[in-house]
């Protein structure tokens, strides 16, 4: 029987010398237990350790997805699936964050040990104008802007403060991935092809990390021979690791501008259906053979 490949997404100690998994997963490996987790001890510090370890006729690849940086909440590894024939797609080759304008000295080296030299921006240029990357020089950046309508606005949150808008729910949040394949299906699928065959680890991102960097790293993972249900799983995690911090950063100007957060939970977290409509929008059964 051919051994299963099996990626297991870790947390990283703060120190970074230790990821922490499932107890039941380290109790098959022999680790030290500690209540629900079980702590694989690394040899150095590491912002993206992978470890291999076999058990039970398994080969598991054990890595954290989520990149620790002080300036960015949902940068993160798109790969560590399980693709075409159960084999494992590579851990530490995509990536994908929010926008890096608070992207630390110390995140940049953390950023270039990854062995990152290509950053994909899907930011128009009013946003990347207010809030800019500060690449080192030696890292290229490739602008492909796609901007979509929502609420009837390209910046919904100017409208959102301004007081333009007060309502964002999952109609126009699905609208709004439709305008986006509508408007940009060709950016969208150059964004895809480049992230795709680039020889090198390579990182897109948005704004907030989750909607056009979202279908873009979709179409990835697809081509990959990802399930449909763990892309949406990926997908989902923005909501874990974006979307609290945003409410919170948001939530004074809200207030002054007399919009009840919870009208715009939409706005702020993730949706299937929106991801789902925009890939049948895509024809994602074409993605494998491009």
């Amino acid at each position: 029987m051919p051994i299963q490949h099996v990626p297991v997404d870790a947390h990283l100690s703060s120190d970074q010398h230790q990821l922490l998994i499932a107890r039941s997963l380290g109790l098959a490996l022999g680790l030290e237990t500690r209540g629900p987790l079980a702590r694989l001890e690394l040899s150095e510090p590491s912002p993206a350790p992978v470890i291999a370890r076999e058990a039970n006729g398994a080969r598991y690849a054990i890595a954290n997805r989520r990149i620790l940086l002080d300036g960015a909440t949902n940068f993160r590894d798109a790969g560590g699936r399980q693709g075409v024939g159960g084999a494992l797609v590579d851990w530490r080759t995509h990536y994908r964050s929010e926008n890096l304008a608070r992207i630390t000295a110390h995140d940049w080296e953390s950023i270039e040990r990854l062995g990152i030299d290509l950053i994909i921006d899907l930011r128009h240029a009013d946003e990347s104008d207010l809030a800019p990357s500060k690449a080192p020089g030696h890292i290229t950046t490739v602008q492909i802007p796609i901007v979509g309508n929502l609420a009837g606005h390209a910046d919904a949150t100017r409208a959102l403060l301004e007081g333009l808008v007060d309502r964002i729910d999952d109609e126009a949040m699905k609208a709004m991935y439709l305008d986006l394949v509508a408007q940009h299906e060709k950016d969208l699928m150059t964004a895809f092809e480049l992230y795709r065959d680039h020889d090198q680890p390579v990182l897109v991102h948005c704004t907030a990390g989750k909607d056009r960097t979202g279908i873009v790293v979709a179409l990835w993972q697809l081509s990959q021979g990802v399930s449909m249900r763990d892309i949406l799983e990926d997908y989902r995690l923005s909501s874990l690791y974006r979307t609290l911090p945003r409410f919170l950063t948001l939530r004074p100007d809200l207030l002054a501008a007399h919009v009840n957060p919870r009208n715009i939970h939409s706005y702020l977290s993730t949706q299937n259906a929106s991801l789902t409509a925009a890939l049948t929008a895509l024809d994602v059964d074409e993605i494998g053979s491009r």
